[in-house]
């Protein structure tokens, strides 16, 4: 179970906030938090399921974003799972929502705040850091294939364990299930001041778990990038005798060099580039050890309809207010949306009836092998498209399943591409219902 602080505080108000009220005091507080120091990535005020106002606050890439919520009556309540982060992020947001109480004017009520470590109100950090330390043992006590990381991580890098900070073996497991103080380095946080420990450690998180090896698509990769290079200058700041990732931050530099997009807003230093060419030794070609980064390999994405893909790690991926799903790079498409029907009884079809409907839609073109896997139909052609002036070739695919259908094109620019985007659509796979 996830370490959780749970903080209730109480805001003076003589009438009872309108939800306006409480988004424009959120909206406040982000502005605060994001000129109070370093640490925080970001601060933004978006709206949950129900249309309310919550303020999510992030500044570790291995913890999710931590919640703030105003209600009518001045209650605020804030939640932040600080694991796997460590308790270096567990007690510098202790310190940083205290700094907001005196900040905003507020008391936490301390009956009705809860940390597991309680170092909210005892301040001991050797009793926080020993709570972290229980929880990856028992953690580790489990032997499961990954700590810290989304149950739909996906990833397919060769590792017997996965963690944000990078593969484990299943004898690390064993040995920090019965002595805990050899699981210390797990924690990409451990210490609360933002020293070269704590930007080395952010940025090797982003660089395992985020970092797409080639320069940015978008803006959100973009500001991926800076914020990882930024870190690592920061780390090689406050002391360059500290080991960072060399050879992983040339590269690094080398994407946002490439930014031909405007994305990213790291300028150019020739003189650190030097350097990190003298410090990295020979090129990761030479090398034989395993280089950071999962998403160096192919990655396994969840999709609608419980259907999931393997795509290579370097395409970027976004879902689409259609309910279409694609993931691209400068010459790879792949696009896929799962629809739902019914036959004219009312019936749902079974896998053979959906593909046969799906392949009535399907353009001319060079049958391919059909998939016939684990209760899936699907058929697919391949051949060129004209897009915007120019030619590409498309496999366009149906694959049925007992109740749905999922339609899946994948465009490349190279004839020669014809078995990956093959490979590809035969990766899709659809999870057991409740599974």
């Amino acid at each position: 179970m996830s370490i959780v602080l749970s903080l209730t505080g109480q805001l003076d108000v003589a009438d009872r906030l309108s939800r306006t009220d409480a988004r424009d005091w959120l909206a406040r507080a982000a502005v605060w938090f994001e000129g109070v120091g370093d640490a925080v990535l970001d601060a933004r005020v978006v709206r949950d399921g129900d249309e309310r106002p919550v303020l999510l606050l992030v500044l570790h890439p291995a913890a999710p974003a931590a919640e703030v919520r105003l209600g009518a009556s001045g209650r605020l309540r804030v939640s932040a799972v600080t694991t796997p982060a460590g308790p270096g992020y567990h007690i510098h947001l202790c310190d940083l929502f205290r700094q907001m109480a005196a900040e905003f004017g507020f008391t936490w009520v301390h009956d009705d705040c809860t940390d597991p470590t309680g170092f909210f109100t005892a301040k001991n950090r050797g009793a926080c850091e020993g709570h972290f330390l229980r929880w990856l043992a028992e953690e580790c006590a489990k032997a499961p294939a990954a700590i810290g990381l989304p149950s739909a991580h996906g990833f397919t890098y060769p590792a017997e364990v996965f963690t944000p900070l990078g593969p484990r073996t299943r004898a690390w497991l064993a040995d920090v299930a019965a002595i805990p103080t050899k699981g210390r380095d797990f924690f990409a946080w451990w210490n609360p001041v933002l020293d070269a420990t704590f930007y080395r450690g952010r940025a090797l998180v982003r660089l395992w778990c985020d970092f797409f090896w080639r320069p940015p698509l978008t803006e959100e990769e973009g500001e991926i990038a800076d914020q990882i290079a930024n870190d690592l200058a920061s780390a090689f700041k406050l002391d360059p005798g500290t080991d960072l990732p060399w050879a992983e931050w040339l590269e690094l530099l080398t994407a946002i060099e490439g930014d031909d997009e405007g994305h990213c807003v790291t300028p150019k230093d020739q003189v650190l580039s030097v350097e990190l060419w003298r410090r990295a030794g020979p090129p990761p070609e030479a090398t034989f050890g395993p280089r950071v980064g999962y998403r160096r390999c192919p990655v396994r994405v969840p999709l609608d309809g419980g259907w999931s893909i393997e795509v290579p790690g370097e395409l970027a991926r976004e879902r689409n207010d259609d309910h279409t799903w694609d993931a691209w790079d400068q010459t790879r498409t792949v696009w896929f949306q799962a629809l739902r029907f019914t036959k004219r009884d009312g019936a749902p079809p079974t896998a053979e009836e959906a593909v046969e409907f799906g392949r009535r839609t399907l353009p001319e073109g060079e049958p391919v092998p059909p998939l016939e896997r684990d209760g899936l139909r699907g058929a697919a052609v391949f051949g060129p498209v004209e897009e915007d002036g120019r030619t590409l070739w498309r496999l366009s695919s149906v694959t049925g399943a007992a109740d749905q259908l999922a339609v899946c094109n994948v465009y490349c620019e190279k004839q020669q591409d014809r078995d990956w985007a093959i490979r590809t659509w035969h990766s899709l796979a659809l999870a057991a219902p409740g599974g």
